[in-house]
Parts: C-alpha cells; structure tokens; sequence
C-alpha cells in the first residue's frame, strides 16, 4: 500500500475485490477453453476415443496415485507361494523329500511302539513277578494277604 501511496483503509475491500476478481475470471478462463474443446471435438478436429483414453489414463493415474496400496493378506501371500512351489521344477523333488521323510517318520515311530510294547510286557510280566505276588507301583501284593 505504501508503494502506490493507497490509504491503509481500503486495503481490505482491495484484497476482497482482487480474490473476486481473480476468481470470476479464472471461470470465464476454464468455461472458454472447455467451449473451446467441446467445439474441437464436435468439428472433429480431435478424435475422441484418443481423448477419452486420455482421460482414463489420467483419471486411473489420479485415482491411484491418491488410493492407499492393498496390504496382502497371508492367504493371498501363502498362494502365491504354494502355486510358484508347485509348478517349479523343484516341486517334485521337495515331494520325493516329503515322502522320504515321511516313511523314515514312520519307520521311528513303528520301532518307539515296539519298544513301549516290550517295556510294558517286562514291567507287568517280567522279572518282578513272584508267584501270586507282582509289583506294580513298588508295592509288593499278595492277593492271599494284605500289603507288603
């Protein structure tokens, strides 16, 4: 205000009649150029399934430019795995794996069995045993008499 020797009093109604004034031309500006297109357009001057993928490519750019990325969920994550573990060329490998290991399991746990069989067929019936009496539990029982 100083610069152009304006009174200090009407500054504020000069900010106020600038922003209107700023404002109302800005529309006239983008009313004349979007008549200005819609002519362009209906004379054929430009094509129109150019602009309209013009349009979408810039409408799909704004739009995922703004959206928050998906987050993958772990069923998402654990199939994508399983399907790039299974049709790679070491999928049949990591099977014959599995079934390797498998029947090494099973062979440890048929042995584990056996040997659980073997101690309780010596604990019941084994050296412990005398006549009518057993110890079970380090009691000796007579079942003629009381405990011993």
């Amino acid at each position: 205000m100083l610069l152009h020797d304006l009174p200090c009093f009407i500054e504020n109604d000069l900010k106020e009649a600038l922003s209107q004034f700023i404002e109302e031309e800005s529309l006239q500006d983008y009313d004349r150029d979007a008549e200005a297109s819609l002519e362009a357009v209906k004379s054929g001057e430009v094509d129109l399934h150019q602009l309209a993928g013009t349009w979408a490519k810039a409408y799909a750019e704004t739009t995922l430019e703004h959206a928050r990325p998906e987050e993958p969920s772990w069923d998402e994550d654990f199939a994508d795995v399983y399907h790039d573990l299974i049709h790679s060329p070491a999928s049949e490998t990591l099977l014959n794996l599995e079934h390797n290991y498998f029947v090494s399991i099973s062979e440890l746990i048929g042995e584990r069995d056996v040997e659980l069989k073997k101690l309780r067929e010596r604990l019941l019936f084994g050296p412990y045993r005398f006549g009518h009496q057993q110890l079970r539990c380090g009691i000796i029982i007579d079942p003629f008499c009381c405990v011993l």
